[in-house]
């Protein structure tokens, strides 16, 4: 029986030993570069076959985007902060190709660090209307396809929690669903809990 328990600790010491001595690893580079990989570029082409949008999204969320804070009703996922839906699988870079010269093109006028829900051509395919999800709000900006050059369009922050932010009414007229009022309005949650009184 001594034998035995003294296997028994001997077995348990070594263990505690061995789980000292790991240090952190990585693992091999061809497993990290599969991992980090960028995905596959998206495209949007325009009804003509004259001009492609190259859409490339993030492969996993910033940091900054995982500290944001999350309200969870109805099985959705809201930021509070800007009234969008956390933990979305961001665009973070748009690029215009024209498809009958080959040549592609920077877009400016977007944002730097861009966090894009979606792109929704005109009805006359020469401008493309594209959201910016920032930490306090969401912004709307239109592309002109011609010009290369994108313009943030909205005065209020829009809210695009319930999906169908945002339609075109005709070539050069949006209509988009905006906050009513700002996060800050939204009640403070009490930082402790109230129970029944027992009588």
């Amino acid at each position: 029986m001594r034998s035995l328990l003294s296997v028994i600790i001997l077995f348990i010491s070594a263990s505690l030993f061995a789980q000292d001595a790991v240090n952190y690893q990585t693992p091999p580079q061809v497993i990290m570069d599969l991992a980090l990989a960028k995905p596959t570029p998206g495209v949007s082409v325009d009804n003509k076959g004259e001009w492609m949008l190259i859409i490339e999204r993030n492969s996993y969320p910033t940091v900054e985007e995982l500290g944001q804070p999350e309200v969870r009703v109805a099985g959705m996922r809201i930021n509070p902060n800007n009234f969008s839906l956390s933990r979305q699988n961001f665009i973070n870079h748009f690029t215009l190709k024209n498809l009958k010269t080959g040549k592609e093109y920077k877009i400016s006028g977007l944002p730097m660090n861009l966090l894009s829900t979606t792109a929704v051509w005109n009805e006359k395919q020469n401008k493309i209307a594209v959201t910016n999800v920032s930490a306090s709000q969401v912004d709307l900006y239109v592309i002109d396809v011609a010009t290369q050059k994108a313009m943030k369009v909205n005065k209020s922050p829009l809210n695009i929690v319930m999906g169908g932010t945002f339609s075109w009414v005709d070539d050069n007229t949006l209509l988009y669903k905006t906050t009513i009022a700002p996060a800050s309005a939204m009640p403070k949650k009490p930082i402790t809990l109230y129970s029944p009184e027992i009588g």
